[in-house]
């Protein structure tokens, strides 16, 4: 007998059959464990909603009516409660609203956003309020240097004659008022002479005659008036003509006098030569101050005002700065490269500039209004402008001492490294300041935006004007990192609470160095993002369930 067999051996066939059913059933109960574990791991939440469903008493009359009411705050429509009471935010009264109706924004925003906490420090966003700040806009332009015409003088010859005598005989020479240029002689000279000669002795024998009447005197008297201005006209002085009247003899030449000081910067006749009338002997040119003519492009016309302070350069006298004004801004615009033309006036310092020159113009402009204190020009705010209310331009804010771009307007632990935030001061006196829109101080006319706190020479420029007590207007402003420009509109992403943020279109000025002023859609003390807007806009187009009501989230953006 083999002692080695085992009972297996002895089964029938039907007993092995039914052994792998046996088998067979252990495996399938285990396989179905697992997939009924599977599908109510899957769906948990679908069970969780039909079982409160089938366990939910039966609604009492007007309890139906009250479960599609929820309450909301109109000011942060992320508040959302079943039952009334006051806003944790805000701190007002929260308003009834139908579930699932859409949420009512602030007049003005298009979408809000929320972010993630972890998101936006990766991106890092930086949160900064809208503030008053002293913006300057700088224009640069070129131009053609020309004479002052102001200053601008030529003598003419207004009868028929001769140069006999060349006081000044030399272009360049310099002259000053009432000195003498040229001898000229006329026949007609000699002849109008006389004739005023005797048309006062005429009037001296009319006065002296008793039986004369009054029109034949006053006849005499227009006589010697009309001949005198003829005189006048061809050149003689007040004093040649006293002279005459007095019975002088007749003057066939007559002297003409510079009637400025200045430069002869041209002369047409030579000794001897015989002129007819109305030619030109000599251009004379003070050339101390001259014009400058350049072109200001269409956008930048709202920038430039009469008066307002210019820096002109050559590249004749490299390193020279030649200080004016803008004097004049002429009435038409060139349609063809859409600019108008506007004229500087330069002081000329050692006559370096020379007319016909092209040269470069920096024009500067503060955005607000300004005028030096004292003189008509001065601006005159209101009272509540000059003593604003006291606006704190930031919140308290909460931060961690280990990690300073983590805020948060709440209490609690940093999400880096678990650290209690600690209480930020709301605003120090930098920052406080930013809300006061009127600001005076001595400044140089050069640099009318860049303030001193005391009088004497500019230590800005190194002109070595004296500065002067200036009042300037602060402007409304942003920086330039918070706007997105989508070719139609400007966005700016206001913070309303930690993590969410409104998309509102905005006005804004042209910009000024790293800021824009604000025109309209924003207002004092608003915390805006500064940094990291771009990651906000992109979420919001990108991912739509993170955006609340206003227009859709690619409108946000586009």
């Amino acid at each position: 007998m083999n002692t080695t067999d085992t009972p297996s051996a002895h089964k029938t066939p039907l007993q092995k059959f039914f052994f792998l059913l046996r088998v067979l059933e252990i495996r399938l109960r285990f396989v179905a464990v697992l997939v009924i574990t599977a599908l109510v791991v899957g769906y948990w939440d679908n069970i969780q909603n039909y079982w409160e469903r089938w366990t939910r008493p039966a609604p009492q009359a007007g309890a139906q009516a009250a479960s599609e009411i929820e309450y909301t705050c109109a000011m942060h429509p992320s508040v959302v409660r079943d039952t009334p009471g006051k806003c944790p935010i805000c701190g007002m009264d929260l308003v009834p609203r139908k579930k699932g109706a859409p949420a009512t924004l602030p007049e003005g925003t298009i979408p809000r956003v929320q972010i993630a906490p972890e998101r936006i420090m990766q991106a890092g966003v930086q949160v900064e309020p809208v503030a008053y700040r002293l913006l300057s806009r700088t224009m640069r332009s070129y131009g053609l240097v020309e004479l002052d015409e102001t200053q601008t003088a030529r003598i003419t010859l207004r009868f028929p004659g001769r140069i006999d005598e060349l006081m000044v005989d030399a272009v360049g020479m310099e002259v000053k008022k009432g000195d003498p240029l040229a001898r000229v002689y006329s026949p007609k000279f000699l002849a109008i002479s006389q004739e005023y000669i005797q048309a006062v002795e005429t009037q001296h024998k009319t006065e002296a005659d008793p039986q004369a009447s009054a029109d034949t005197k006053q006849f005499s008297a227009s006589i010697v008036e009309n001949t005198r201005r003829r005189l006048r006209l061809a050149g003689f002085t007040t004093e040649q003509l006293d002279k005459l009247a007095q019975g002088g003899k007749p003057y066939d030449h007559v002297t003409f006098y510079s009637p400025l000081s200045g430069t002869v910067i041209e002369k047409n006749v030579l000794l001897g030569d015989t002129l007819e009338e109305g030619m030109t002997l000599y251009t004379v040119a003070d050339l101390s101050r001259l014009w400058v003519q350049v072109q200001v492009m269409e956008a930048d016309l709202a920038a430039v005002k009469l008066g307002m302070p210019v820096e002109v350069t050559s590249v004749a006298w490299p390193g020279e700065i030649f200080r004016g004004n803008v004097d004049l801004l002429y009435p038409t615009l060139n349609v063809e490269n859409r600019s108008m033309k506007a004229r500087l006036s330069v002081l000329n310092k050692k006559a370096k500039l020379q007319p016909g020159m092209y040269v470069n113009a920096v024009l500067r402009s503060p955005l607000g209004r300004y005028g030096e204190i004292g003189t008509p020009n001065e601006p005159k705010p209101d009272s509540s402008e000059l003593h604003p209310k006291n606006t704190q331009i930031t919140e308290d804010v909460y931060t961690c001492p280990m990690h300073p771009e983590v805020t948060s307007a709440m209490p609690g632990a940093c999400p880096k490294c678990g650290m209690q935030l600690v209480k930020k001061p709301k605003a120090d006196a930098s920052q406080q300041a930013l809300t006061e829109r009127w600001v005076e101080g001595y400044t140089c006319p050069m640099h009318p935006d860049m303030l001193q706190p005391e009088g004497g020479v500019c230590m800005t420029c190194g002109c070595g004007m004296q500065t002067v007590k200036w009042r300037l207007e602060r402007v409304l402003s942003i920086p330039e990192t918070a706007v997105i420009d989508t070719g139609t509109r400007y966005v700016v992403y206001v913070q309303t609470m930690p993590g969410v943020y409104d998309a509102r279109a905005v006005t804004l000025g042209s910009r000024a160095g790293i800021y824009y002023p604000v025109l309209g859609g924003l207002k004092l003390g608003e915390n805006i993002v500064s940094r990291g807007s771009f990651l906000i806009d992109a979420e919001a187009r990108l991912n739509p369930a993170a955006t609340v009501g206003g227009e859709n989230a690619e409108g946000a953006g586009h």
